[in-house]
């Protein structure tokens, strides 16, 4: 029985019963958005400039099993039925049911969420590497060390939401992140 809990996700399947700019901000709350604009410098030349916007899902594993169906970890299920039940986003139909995943998927899933999520302008991912990297050339001030702090409590909150079989994905994102919880013990 054991085994099964692990592989439990609790699935969201909804149907938004409004449109319009309402519709387009409860998306952009729920999955996130990126936005650019041009501008032109002082010499004439169109710089142009992008941003993203993190919604709810994007530290939080997911899988889009349908248009408006979605899976994720049941520890994380709290803070999707939070906003699905907030009164500025009704009328909504609203299903809520377990179900199994396969393994792979899961972890797909988890690496998804490393690859998009965002530390500042970079990827929780390419930060990690970025500051492996800086630490490898002995280069830790404390600049480099903020970073590394907000980098490990990002992971952590991301671990907390491990659904992977055996937490898998833990394992290998904590040896990956080993020597910057090393160096943050030697400073």
């Amino acid at each position: 029985m054991r085994q099964f809990e692990k592989a439990l996700v609790r699935v969201f399947s909804f149907d938004i019963k409004f449109t319009g700019s309402k519709r387009t901000i409860f998306y952009r709350k729920l999955f996130g958005f990126s936005a650019r604009s041009s501008r032109m410098d002082r010499r004439g030349e169109v710089k142009t400039y992008s941003r993203s916007y993190p919604g709810l899902l994007t530290s939080i594993p997911h899988v889009k099993l349908g248009k408006s169906v979605l899976a994720v970890p049941i520890q994380a299920a709290p803070k999707l039925k939070a906003l699905f039940r907030n009164p500025a986003w009704q009328p909504i139909e609203l299903h809520i049911f377990d179900a199994f995943l396969p393994p792979e998927i899961r972890l797909q899933a988890m690496g998804s969420v490393l690859a998009t999520s965002r530390i500042g302008e970079e990827t929780l991912k390419d930060e990690i590497t970025a500051l492996q990297h800086l630490l490898q050339q002995g280069k830790a001030n404390a600049e480099t060390l903020e970073r590394v702090n907000r980098v490990l409590r990002a992971t952590d909150e991301l671990m907390k939401t491990d659904w992977s079989d055996g937490k898998e994905f833990s394992s290998r994102l904590g040896a990956q992140i080993a020597l910057l919880r090393k160096a943050v013990r030697q400073y």
